[in-house]
């Protein structure tokens, strides 16, 4: 003899208000966790896509990011007499600059800015960044003329194709923005890029911030590091996928406070659940008794509220998640984060995939559990004769 799933489930309404309330915390426990779940997994995903293993970044010695290095073309050349390099008639070098622009962003209609990478580039850089593909036309060489990164164009004003803005020291020369460029949802989709002689006059530089490397095939990254950054080269070197990690050192700080914070609100969602089970079975105790009296055993009626508190928080949870795409859906899913190193943004694109949800789900299923282990105990021993005897 067991008791139905829609017996649980009337009785779950029975106090309106106290329900009410749990499922209100509980919505808002998952619809929390299932945001920062998305912001951290986007973000991993997006630095995963740019760990590309043939790939290796150049920079001046003791320079942590291609802002703050400084690369002479004396040096550059070094680097072409490396017989890894993979090449098609010239070895699949790119010479690099990197600056910033300070841009206002779209979602907060202009009232915030932040900074945006400008990367010079010659033709050599689609040979070498393999996953950068243009959407539409492409810079001229020689004319004051930029392709903006997909994120880029959706996060900040002024970089619709037919826009300009302002780049140079103060500001001094217009880029007109001509075309898109994908880079398979990487960091570099957070990203400007002009011909690379245009933008190095416009700031009056001689030298380069860095060089990307091509490998060739079955060539040993760390040997090829290893090379560069030798007696006979003296330059820094890392792989593509390190240098994104040192870039992106303050992800482990957002997940770790990302992990804090829904650690202590679903702590806070366990007590709300026991409290309203505590409540059902206090408000239910002759309803128990003849539970018992029928033939239904202690470990039924535990059972019985363990499922009703599971469904509970199902419920919450599933309006959280509702809530959190909702949310994504009005106030757009592209996100940016400050750069640890380079100090300009990396956006990316928030997600609530099925494995995401499932996760939520999974989680607040385990708050269910957890707030009725103490509610369902109490009602399994209460004792089914002086129950019924009670006024």
């Amino acid at each position: 003899m067991t008791l139905t799933l829609s017996y649980h489930w009337r009785n779950l309404f029975v106090r309106k208000t106290t329900t009410a309330l749990t499922v209100l915390v509980i919505a808002a426990v998952v619809g929390t966790f299932t945001w920062l779940l998305g912001f951290v997994v986007a973000l991993s995903d997006s630095l995963a896509v740019a760990a590309d293993p043939r790939k290796v970044i150049v920079m001046q010695r003791g320079s942590i990011s291609e802002t703050n290095s400084a690369l002479p073309p004396e040096d550059f050349n070094k680097l072409m007499q490396i017989s890894e390099v993979a090449s098609d008639g010239q070895p699949l070098i790119s010479p690099e600059m990197m600056v910033q622009v300070s841009l206002a962003r779209v979602r907060d209609g202009g009232t915030t800015q932040a900074n945006v990478a400008v990367r010079g580039v010659t033709e050599a850089a689609f040979k070498v960044h393999r996953n950068v593909k243009l959407l539409g036309a492409a810079f001229s060489t020689g004319a004051p003329e930029i392709i903006v990164g997909r994120k880029a164009a959706q996060q900040f004003q002024g970089l619709q194709i037919g826009q300009s803005i302002r780049l140079g020291f103060s500001g001094t020369r217009e880029y007109k923005v001509v075309g898109y460029f994908s880079a398979a949802g990487g960091p570099m989709e957070s990203e400007i890029w002009g011909y690379l002689p245009s933008l190095q006059s416009a700031y009056g530089r001689t030298v380069y911030s860095a060089a990307s490397l091509r490998l060739a095939d079955g060539a040993d990254a760390a040997a090829v590091v290893k090379q560069i950054d030798g007696p006979a080269i003296q330059l820094e070197a890392m792989t593509e996928s390190e240098y994104w990690q040192n870039q992106s050192s303050n992800v482990r700080f957002y997940q770790a406070v990302c992990y804090v914070l829904v650690g202590m609100m679903s702590l806070a969602a366990v007590f709300s659940v026991a409290n309203t089970m505590f409540s059902t079975v206090a408000g239910r105790t002759r309803e128990i008794a003849m539970l018992r009296t029928i033939g239904f055993s202690p470990g039924q009626v535990r059972l019985g509220f363990v499922i009703e508190s599971v469904l509970l928080s199902l419920v919450g949870g599933a309006i959280g998640c509702a809530g959190c795409a909702a949310y994504l859906a009005i106030m757009g899913n592209t996100k940016d984060m400050f750069g640890a190193s380079n100090f300009t943004t990396i956006a990316f694109e928030i997600h609530l995939t099925p494995l995401i949800i499932a996760g939520a789900m999974l989680m607040v299923a385990i708050v269910g559990v957890l707030g009725s282990l103490a509610p369902a105990s109490r009602a399994a021993r209460i004792q089914a004769i002086a129950a019924l005897r009670e006024p």
